[in-house]
C-alpha cells in the first residue's frame, strides 16, 4: 500500500496536483483514490464528479491499466459508517436517532479532521493500493494528524473512561451512590450547561463509549501508517514566490511530528524558452518582463535546492499553463510531471 499526502498554503494548486497524482498512479497500472479533506470541494471541479456520491470511478479515455477513483470526504456519511461496521448491533439505531449524534456529526469542531483519518482506515479496507490524501489549504493542514491523536489520549484517560462505563449505572442509582468530588464536579457542570443536556451527553456517550474507543484504536494505527516512510510520503506543493518560506515551515512541522517530508513540488514555474527571441515596441517589454519573471522563478528554484536538497527526496517544477485545471484534458498534462 502506498499513501501520498499533499500539504500547501491557499491558491498553489494542491488538489490539481493531488488528482494529477493519483491520475498518474492509475496510468501505472494501480487502483488508485484520490481523497480531499479540502471544504471547498475543488476535486469535484477537477473532476466533475457527481453530487451526492461519496466515491466514485473516474471515467480515462483511453482507458487506463488502473483505476482512477475519487471520494469527497463527507463528515456524517463516514461517522455513520463506523457506527454500523463497529457499534454492536443492538446499539446502531439507539446511537443513530439519539439527539446528540446529530450535534456531533453536523457541528462539533474537529469533526473533519478526526474523520479525515476515519476514511483512509475505510479506504484502505476496501482494498485501494494507492491513497492520495488532499488536505486542506492551510498550514493547518497538519491538525488532521493532530485532533486524533488528541482524541485518542482523550479517549484513553481514566476519567473518561469511568464516566463512559459507570453513567449508567449512576444514572439508576442516583448522584449518591457517587464520590463527594465526583458529585461537586457534576453539579458544576450541570449549572453551566443545564443539567438536562449535560445528562443527554453523557446518556449518549454512555452507549457510544465502544465506538469512540474503537476510532482510537484505530486512528492509532492510521496515524502509524502515516509515519511509516514505507508506507506514506508527504509531499508540499507550493508556488516560486513562496517555495522556501513554505518549505522551512511544512518541513520543520513534519519532522517535529516525526513524519517524513518526501518531496517538494513548486508549481505555476515560468519556463518557456524567450532567450535569444526580439521583439519592438510593447511586445518587447512585455517579453522582458516574462524574462525577469522565468529568472526569479529559476533563482527560487536554485535556492530551495541548495537548502532542501539533501533532506527531500524529490524536488520537482511544474510549468505554469496557460489556463487553469477544469478538466482531465489539463490533469493528463501535469500527471506525467508530478509522479514520472
Amino acid at each position: 500500500m502506498r499513501i501520498t499526502v499533499y500539504l500547501g498554503t491557499g491558491g498553489v494548486g494542491k488538489t490539481s496536483v493531488a488528482a494529477a497524482s493519483a491520475l498518474a498512479q492509475a496510468r501505472a497500472g494501480h487502483k488508485a483514490l484520490v481523497l480531499t479533506i479540502d471544504p471547498a470541494l475543488r476535486l469535484r471541479t477537477a473532476l466533475r464528479l457527481r453530487e451526492g456520491v461519496l466515491e466514485q470511478q473516474v471515467d480515462l479515455e483511453p482507458a487506463a491499466t488502473g483505476e482512477l477513483w475519487a471520494a469527497l470526504l463527507d463528515v456524517r456519511a463516514t461517522l455513520d459508517e463506523a457506527v454500523h461496521l463497529y457499534a454492536p448491533a443492538a446499539l446502531v439505531q439507539p446511537i443513530l436517532r439519539h439527539p446528540i449524534y446529530a450535534t456531533i456529526a453536523d457541528s462539533l469542531v474537529g469533526m473533519q479532521e478526526l474523520m479525515a483519518v476515519e476514511r483512509i482506515d475505510q479506504l484502505a479496507r476496501r482494498g485501494f493500493e494507492n491513497l492520495v490524501v488532499d488536505t486542506a489549504p492551510s498550514r493547518h493542514a497538519l491538525e488532521f494528524l493532530d485532533k486524533p491523536m488528541f482524541f485518542a489520549d482523550l479517549v484513553s484517560s481514566n476519567w473518561v473512561r469511568l464516566v463512559g462505563r459507570t453513567y449508567k449505572f449512576v444514572a439508576g442509582s442516583g448522584l449518591a451512590s457517587l464520590g463527594r468530588k465526583s458529585i461537586d464536579f457534576y453539579q458544576r457542570v450541570e449549572s453551566i450547561l443545564g443539567a438536562n443536556l449535560v445528562r443527554q451527553v453523557l446518556d449518549f456517550y454512555s452507549i457510544f463509549v465502544s465506538i469512540a474507543e474503537g476510532y482510537a484504536a484505530r486512528a492509532e494505527k492510521t496515524v502509524a501508517l502515516l509515519k511509516d516512510p514505507a508506507v506514506t510520503e508527504f509531499r508540499i506543493v507550493t508556488t516560486p514566490q513562496k517555495a522556501q518560506r513554505d518549505a522551512r515551515y511544512f518541513v520543520h512541522a513534519l519532522e517535529q511530528r516525526r513524519f517524513r517530508a518526501g518531496g517538494l513540488l513548486v508549481n505555476r514555474v515560468w519556463d518557456l524558452p524567450a532567450e535569444g527571441i526580439e521583439a519592438p515596441g510593447l511586445a518587447g517589454e512585455a517579453l522582458e518582463w516574462y524574462r525577469a519573471v522565468s529568472r526569479a522563478h529559476r533563482q527560487a528554484l536554485d535556492a530551495v535546492q541548495r537548502e532542501f536538497g539533501g533532506r527531500l527526496g524529490v524536488i520537482r517544477a511544474l510549468p505554469e499553463l496557460a489556463r487553469d485545471i477544469d478538466g482531465m484534458a489539463a490533469l493528463e498534462r501535469i500527471a506525467p510531471l508530478v509522479f514520472p
